[in-house]
């Protein structure tokens, strides 16, 4: 499909991405039904209305009148506030569910989908498209039908007053089929141009709040501030799209609406001159001829309202659709070992070559740096044995099993991470140290694992313990206690194989040493798989691989590459002159 086709097909609205949505997010139908009747019921009321008030006002005090019309309000007033009762819950219900099936896919989308699309962006489709979409969403779903059958009774009651009566009602009917169908596709492009720009503001800010001291280190207040100015008035540009749309749909509808109403009033007095009918009869035309003319304006709403539903979930529909993990594994594939093996690896970024025919093999229990310059495939290949990608061509296995063939839970389960920096979520240090172990896990065993790792020392002194807050991110500890809690978060996992991106890059040479022997002490029996660019880590390892520009430079231990290897002694000369460098 070309550009110019996709795009007119995205300002359309996709109806089959709609429908797929709708089929994703498990509305709540008892919910919807119970409304939808009570919707009905409502309507079915207002038929009432035009003949009682009829009744009342040709002066008649007969009782019955009197009665019919308080009967008719007291019902009326029931339905009304029934109506709201059932119909309120339905749409909260309905946007619960649909976060659920959002915050659902995205934690199971493959990460290649989001190379290209930005998660914080992709978050305001849980908050904002979904509060928009299902209240309009649910409101169209409860009063749609009944809308129809309210008119189809209306019009048959006035046809029998006379036919001309109905006649006049649909004068104008083509004009506004098509007012509805231009302003439609009007809403969709707004809406659909709106929430995109909140999404990009939601992005924006979220990225800045969580680097506020970068900001500040560098000074950058002012341009932060005009780079924050343009992203809101992009949203200050789309809200006054919308309210351009709304001005023209108002002076529209209105101009519609008058000129309906002295069609109306024409085609009544020139009936009622003529004795074709009654007084009572014109009473009841006149008022019905305002409710159908509003349920025909209301028709016409439910349609721009469904434009602007489909507008307003746009993007949760295309990331309903976005790629999910695959998990081919069937049945359990137990490895016979804990070898990791890379044979004949090759892996690209679309049209980037990120790995070129690798082969390497990690013994199992043993320990293992993977080297290399910023690019050379050092982070892929952990996620390549993660899953997180699949190769494009060769395998990686783990124990001469495949690791496609291993079910994803089985497969990461198998392994332990300690990511570069250590971030931790919020909460509770208890909650941070039992993160992922899905356990009860006592409060002795903690104690101990943080004993292991030393996170204990600081534990104590904190005068809660285990139910000590945390900030997000680990901010209110230091690099080296962010380092010791993940490890000893990862000793109470107890997986075969740990993965440590630059576990020491952030520490200062006391912490760094401190954090490498408490990982080699801790993780004695277990295969360690490192990234690294400290030397002294290097000396401590079983082997190294070093990789370079996607390619195998090198394999052996820290002697056999000493002197042999000359992309490793670039590597060895590049981290020493660094190393000096900060020690100036």
């Amino acid at each position: 499909m070309n550009e110019k086709v996709k795009k007119t097909k995205q300002e359309k609205g996709n109806w089959k991405e709609f429908w797929n949505l709708l089929m994703k997010i498990h509305l709540p139908w008892h919910w919807i039904l119970a409304a939808f009747l009570c919707n009905f019921l409502y309507n079915k009321v207002m038929l009432k209305l035009p003949t009682v008030t009829a009744g009342l006002m040709s002066g008649s005090l007969d009782h019955k009148v009197l009665w019919d019309a308080i009967l008719f309000y007291v019902v009326f007033t029931l339905v009304l506030c029934g109506d709201t009762a059932l119909r309120t819950p339905a749409q909260h219900v309905a946007a619960r569910n649909a976060r659920r099936a959002i915050w659902d896919r995205m934690l199971h989308i493959r990460m290649d989908y989001y190379d290209s699309n930005n998660p914080s962006d992709l978050m305001s489709t849980i908050t904002n498209d979904t509060t928009t979409g299902m209240q309009l969403l649910v409101q169209f779903l409860t009063g749609f039908l009944p809308m129809i059958y309210y008119l189809a009774v209306a019009l048959a009651t006035v046809s029998s007053y006379n036919i001309w009566l109905m006649v006049s009602i649909f004068i104008l009917l083509p004009v506004k089929i098509i007012y509805m169908v231009f302003i439609g596709k009007w809403r969709y492009r707004t809406q659909a141009g709106l929430f995109q720009e909140i999404g990009g503001l939601t992005a924006y800010l979220a990225e800045r709040v969580r680097n506020l001291s970068l900001i500040k280190t560098y000074t950058n207040e002012e341009n932060e501030l005009k780079n924050g100015e343009n992203v809101c008035h992009r949203l200050f540009g789309a809200n006054m799209r919308v309210t351009k749309l709304e001005c023209s749909v108002t002076a529209l509808g209105t101009l519609i609406g008058m000129m309906q109403v002295m069609i109306v009033m024409v085609f009544g007095v020139v009936l009622l001159k003529r004795g074709d009918i009654t007084i009572q009869q014109w009473v009841a035309f006149y008022m019905f001829s305002g409710t159908i003319s509003t349920s025909f304006d209301n028709l016409i709403s439910y349609w721009m309202s469904l434009k602007t539903i489909q507008g307003t979930l746009a993007r949760t529909a295309r990331l309903l659709k976005a790629p999910l993990e695959e998990d081919k594994a069937k049945g359990e594939k137990k490895p016979e070992n804990m070898d990791v093996v890379f044979k004949n690896v090759t892996f690209s970024y679309g049209e980037k070559k990120a790995l070129k025919d690798i082969s390497f093999t990690i013994p199992a229990k043993s320990s293992t740096a993977i080297i290399g310059l910023c690019g050379s495939g050092k982070t892929t290949s952990m996620s390549l044995l993660e899953r997180f990608y699949e190769p494009d061509e060769g395998a990686v296995t783990l124990g001469n099993v495949p690791v496609s063939q291993i079910p994803l839970q089985t497969l990461r389960g198998y392994m332990g991470y300690v990511q570069q920096g250590a971030d931790i979520f919020s909460g509770t240090a208890r909650e941070a140290l039992t993160y992922g172990l899905h356990k009860k896990i006592a409060d002795e065993t903690i104690w101990k694992a943080a004993e292991r790792s030393g996170f204990a020392e600081l534990l104590r002194k904190w005068e809660k313990g285990l139910d000590t807050p945390i900030a997000s991110g680990g901010t209110s500890m230091s690099g080296g206690q962010r380092q010791k809690l993940v490890l000893a978060r990862e000793f109470m996992r107890d997986t075969e194989i740990l993965l440590l991106d630059e576990p020491t890059s952030a520490l200062d040479a006391s912490a760094s040493r401190m954090i490498q022997d408490t990982i080699f002490e801790m993780f004695q029996d277990r295969t360690k798989i490192i990234i690294t660019h400290d030397l002294s880590l290097l000396e401590k390892v079983d082997q190294i691989v070093v990789l370079h520009n996607g390619e195998m430079a090198g394999c052996g231990t820290y002697r056999e590459l000493y002197g042999n290897c000359a992309a490793f002694m670039e590597l060895i000369a590049a981290c020493q002159e660094e190393k000096e460098a900060l020690q100036q």
